[in-house]
């Protein structure tokens, strides 16, 4: 007979699901399943963020509405992250987004 094991998290750990957690210590975003780190980042890599929740939500690691709480997110935004996520992986949210130019067009001299 297999034995329940239990999620066990270190103080501090901020929760998503029971089994699934997240700290912040020295500018670095860990998460955890249980006590097994899972993935890092810097806390300033919104791309990194991105593809890891979108991925939480994917592999049906955690409900939107338990990423959303967790982490005080706008739940539209997270549905962008997961469609673009489903679209075209992982890699489209480390692509140099293509835009317009930013600055302004001087006047041509007559």
């Amino acid at each position: 007979m297999s034995q329940l094991q239990l999620p066990i998290f270190l103080e501090g750990v901020n929760l998503i699901t029971s089994e699934l957690g997240y700290s912040q210590q020295d500018g670095q975003v860990v998460y955890l399943h249980g006590m097994l780190p899972v993935f890092t980042h810097q806390v300033e890599d919104t791309a990194s963020f991105k593809m890891i929740v979108s991925q939480f939500y994917i592999n049906g690691s955690a409900k939107q509405a338990q990423i959303v709480k967790a982490f005080g997110i706008n739940p539209l935004a997270l549905k962008r992250w997961v469609k673009k996520y489903r679209e075209e992986g992982a890699k489209t949210f480390f692509v140099e987004k293509r835009g317009r130019a930013t600055g302004k067009k001087k006047a041509a001299k007559s």
